[in-house]
């Protein structure tokens, strides 16, 4: 037993010595077949773009620092049901570059919302989410490291059509074993990035959505999560996902204030190995809301390692693939 505790310290201690040099950003989105890179469809980055926010409750959550007060160049054309590439690096786009460091391991996710909202209230809705496959041993993370960053996502194809936010975030766990709250310079990294999309074709439907910042607290399931213990299962954090088909109504669904009282019953759990999988149903997944805190940023030097761009296995029990 403490021979194991010994070993689960020298793992953290590794990982964040290695956590200085293995941050990550959006760099690209590929839409019915077209590659926009940096500086179209995706919002301007910060100073510091491969830089995680540590806060979950600081608005940086929402689209990074600044992602709110700007605007991208343009709102690139897609359509409805079709099936989406988002592309992640470390430092840019060569094929030596490293993502993100293997240590970072942790979940992918990706969220909509009207974009005359702006990202503000409850108007967000997950249409993917990727996290630990027990089968394989595998994070998402893993599997964005061997596809060259990039992550195939299915847009819902029910969607109405209009001008949409679109949000990716990688969640590194590598630090994750100690609640932010009670020492920032710990906690859940998050790297989110938004995009502006614009949806043609689809449906009717209008996703119930939610708050970001809102969809985590500090000791959220899948927030507090210690990657050096033993573990077969995973809870992604944040709101249901959605599926094509599964719109929820105001009789049948949570709003974000509801989501506060559904994860207070799950955080007695927060600090033990997970109890759920990968997999998540349209009406079952917990979510959470934030705890105030100062939002805090960590130093990085990029020296970056090499990683070829390989092919990947399809992920299981969610609209979408890594490839």
């Amino acid at each position: 037993m403490k021979t194991a505790s010994i070993l689960g310290s020298i793992a953290a201690l590794v990982a964040g010595i290695a956590s200085v040099s293995a941050h990550t950003y959006l760099s690209h989105l590929t839409l019915d077949g077209t590659e926009y890179g940096e500086g179209v469809c995706i919002r301007p980055y910060p100073t510091n773009r491969n830089f995680p926010v540590k806060d979950p409750s600081s608005t940086d959550l929402t689209c990074n620092v600044g992602g709110v007060t700007s605007t991208a160049a343009k709102t690139c054309p897609v359509e409805a049901g079709s099936t989406i590439t988002v592309e992640w690096h470390h430092n840019n786009d060569s094929a030596s570059d490293d993502i993100i460091d293997v240590s970072h391991l942790g979940p992918c996710l990706v969220y909509m919302a009207p974009l005359e909202s702006n990202g503000s209230g409850d108007v967000w809705f997950k249409i993917f989410e990727d996290g630990y496959d027990a089968s394989t041993k595998q994070w998402c993370v893993n599997k964005i490291r061997a596809s060259g960053g990039k992550l195939d996502v299915t847009l819902p194809a029910d969607i109405k059509a209009g001008d949409y936010l679109l949000r990716t975030e990688i969640i590194a766990l590598h630090e994750a074993d100690t609640d932010y709250a009670t020492n920032p310079a710990r906690g859940a990294q998050y790297y989110p990035n938004c995009g502006q999309i614009s949806v043609s074709g689809g449906g009717d439907a209008e996703p119930q959505g939610y708050a970001i910042p809102g969809i985590y607290k500090t000791n959220s399931p899948g927030i507090l999560f210690n990657l050096y213990s033993s573990y077969d299962s995973y809870p992604i954090p944040g709101p249901p996902l959605y599926v094509a088909g599964a719109v929820a109504s105001a009789d049948n669904s949570s709003s974000s204030s509801e989501v506060a009282a559904i994860s207070s019953s799950s955080e007695a759990a927060a600090s033990e190995p997970a109890t759920t999988g990968q997999d998540q149903d349209a009406t079952s997944a917990a979510a959470a809301t934030p705890e105030p805190s100062t939002a805090e940023q960590e130093q990085e030097s990029d020296t970056p390692t090499s990683s070829a761009p390989i092919s990947n296995p399809t992920a299981t029990a969610v609209p979408g693939k890594c490839r």
